[in-house]
């Protein structure tokens, strides 16, 4: 390896090149952790979404605030599987 650097998620060592910073914090991350690091960026987006537009009464939720409420439990639940913490993360 030319330049062996350990992930700061996993603490794999992989070469520097291949590492990517998270979406959260300016930790570098392995391809694998990075991947996870994605997902659980993307799902508390959606969730952060729909939870201001719950809030502020958006026009396109009327008739169905049910359902997108529904939508918000299944993305938090989403999240805690994927180890958030989606108190922390959503606010």
């Amino acid at each position: 390896m030319e330049m062996p650097t350990p992930c700061c998620n996993c603490k794999d060592v992989v070469e520097l090149s291949d590492l990517r910073e998270s979406n959260f914090t300016k930790d570098m991350l392995c391809i694998d952790c990075y991947k996870s690091d994605s997902e659980l960026f993307s799902l508390v987006d959606e969730a952060r979404d729909i939870n201001r537009d719950l809030e502020n009464y958006a026009e396109h939720m009327k008739g169905d605030r049910r359902g997108w409420k529904k939508r918000l439990k299944e993305l938090k639940k989403k999240i805690e599987d994927l180890g958030g913490d989606v108190d922390d993360l959503l606010l």
